[in-house]
């Protein structure tokens, strides 16, 4: 956490890392949510009436899948602010630039787009083919956030089946009509609502806020992909024809 906020309070802070600071306002809502529903007793009453423990998992997935966004967001934070600097480079020198030695997507994308144009004439359209695969490898990274919003919504839709059964079940105790027998399959009825209704709740909530997140993500994405695109049409492959042109006249 220390180097994340070092890298975002960094010197010339070029706004790489506000769509980690958005996440973080949004925990902070949902965080002071689940505070006041603790004082008024809800989430204490959403886990203990729910017999079938479905809400612990949707709660313990939920935060699982909050600290892969934060993670997420970090990763391509890096990514913008490497798009953010090529893209500056480019036009304050207006000069090519050299093979970056970066790891990273973007860097792995300038360095590809640069020696796909040593050889011009044999393969067409190899700025658009890396700009799409760009695009795709980025947005790989946030599809998992799609599957686990699904996934708790799945996990809320079979909570309400367990409760169904469990309402379902408690009739057939019915051997006979004292009352007993009734106040049982009552509680039993009225604990099988519970199950039903809960789960439900938990898991579209879960589903929604999880969706907010990774929203921010996809948002972050499109804004990379914005910035590789103008970088790349605007500034380096007007200075990749321009070399191949000199290369062509010395030749």
């Amino acid at each position: 956490m220390a180097q994340l906020a070092d890298v975002i309070a960094a010197p010339g802070r070029d706004g790489a890392f506000d769509a980690v600071l958005k996440w973080v306002l949004l925990m902070a809502l949902i965080t002071l949510g689940a505070v006041v529903s603790y004082e008024y007793g809800l989430l204490t009453y959403l886990f203990s009436a729910d017999e079938s423990r479905i809400t612990v998992l949707i709660a313990v997935l939920y935060v699982g899948f909050t600290f892969h966004c934060l993670w997420i967001l970090v990763e391509l934070g890096r990514e913008y602010r490497r798009a953010l600097a090529i893209k500056a480079q480019l036009d304050a020198t207006g000069q090519m630039p050299s093979l970056p030695l970066g790891n990273g997507l973007v860097d792995s994308f300038v360095r590809d787009l640069i020696r796909s144009r040593e050889n011009p004439g044999e393969i067409e359209g190899n700025a658009h083919l890396l700009m799409m695969s760009l695009g795709a490898a980025f947005r790989r990274r946030t599809k998992i956030g799609t599957y686990g919003a699904d996934l708790l919504y799945k996990l809320g839709m079979l909570g309400t089946m367990v409760g169904f059964v469990m309402m379902l079940n408690s009739m057939g105790d019915l051997s006979n009509f004292d009352v007993d027998t009734l106040r049982g399959a009552l509680q039993k009825m009225i604990a099988g609502m519970a199950v039903s209704l809960l789960t439900t709740i938990a898991g579209l909530i879960g589903g929604i806020l999880l969706r907010l997140e990774y929203n921010i993500a996809d948002a972050l994405v499109t804004d990379i992909s914005q910035t590789a695109v103008s970088f790349t049409e605007v500034s380096l492959l007007p200075l990749l024809a321009h070399r191949e042109r000199e290369n062509g006249d010395a030749v």
